[in-house]
């Protein structure tokens, strides 16, 4: 009577065998750890970069997302940009191995010196598919552990930025923001002008199109960005029908409001202004500050657990 085998034996005939009966090599050598973990942090530093300037991929799948469903994901977009990069490099790297595989073997005819083999220790077994996947899990888990501090510490030392240049109060009109005037990206002001009937929502946020003169038929050069919970305390309306909004005002439009004004036939010019109700530049100084100082600590505590590691595993290495 044959013994029955467990489920898992396979796994273990995978493990000690191959796939196959044959071990997979892997596409990247254990000591290119680092070399890999730098390519992630440039794929994530790429993503980033597509997203905050709707562009490239990420455009492309927004306004496919805009166009079947009539609104888009950000976090979604940016997850299946940077997947679809990880996965772009590792096919590209899987394809050069498999092309050059073999290119270094004898050729027939050749003559060859001697090669003295080296003794193999019972333990230098080759790495499974099953060790290979779980390192690139490894290599994939530093990107993001050395990315996340990145990625926070730029964010805040931009809002930093962005609050320490806006400057004092000003007194403006929209029309000097029409008529080119206005040459700072970013400023602390009242705005004042008229409000257009038409305006896009993105959630509870609202970007209102402002003009100096009512119903204007230009292309739309500045707007008010305002919570719609928060109208009657930020936007002030004049008796002569104009509004007043204080705010910052920042020479930058996310990619897809831009889109869905142009796809409801409203013309953006390029580039434009949007008047932040109710925001004042203490607030992204003191977030910023805050987004830095807690990039610091992130990347801090993750040196520290590397360290940690490296000494555990030497002291373990030396028993």
């Amino acid at each position: 009577m044959n013994p029955v085998k467990p489920q898992n034996s396979k796994w273990a005939e995978i493990r000690e065998h191959g796939l196959f009966g044959r071990q997979l090599e892997p596409a990247f050598k254990p000591q290119h750890g680092k070399r890999v973990a730098l390519v992630g942090l440039a794929i994530l530093g790429i993503t980033f970069y597509w997203m905050f300037t709707y562009s490239g991929p990420y455009r492309y799948l927004a306004e496919l997302q805009l166009k079947w469903f009539a609104s888009y994901d950000p976090k979604l977009t940016t997850l299946l940009v940077f997947s679809g990069l990880v996965l772009g490099l590792l096919g590209i790297a899987a394809t050069i191995k498999l092309l050059f595989r073999g290119a270094e073997r004898h050729v027939p005819g050749m003559p060859t010196a001697p090669l003295a083999t080296p003794a193999i220790s019972p333990t230098a077994i080759p790495e499974s598919a099953i060790q290979v996947a779980e390192r690139w899990q490894r290599y994939c888990r530093y990107s993001v552990m050395y990315g996340a501090p990145l990625v926070l510490f730029g964010t805040g030392a931009y809002s930093y930025y962005n609050g320490t240049h806006a400057g004092n109060l000003q007194q403006l009109s929209a029309a000097d923001f029409q008529s080119g005037n206005v040459q700072a990206r970013v400023l602390y002001a009242d705005v004042r002008g008229h409000l257009s009937g038409r305006y896009l929502s993105n959630g509870d946020y609202l970007y209102i199109p402002m003009t100096s003169e009512k119903n204007a038929a230009a292309p739309v050069q500045l707007l008010v960005g305002v919570n719609e919970h928060e109208m009657r305390k930020y936007v002030h309306r004049e008796t002569d029908g104009t509004f007043i909004v204080r705010g910052v005002a920042d020479k930058r439009l996310q990619g897809y409001v831009r889109y869905a004004f142009e796809k409801s036939g409203v013309a953006v010019a390029n580039p434009v202004w949007v008047v932040h109700a109710g925001r004042e530049p203490s607030w992204d100084r003191k977030g910023g500050l805050s987004l830095m100082g807690f990039g610091a600590a992130l990347a801090g505590l993750v040196f520290a657990w590397q360290s940690y590691r490296k000494r555990k595993t030497a002291a373990a290495s030396a028993r």
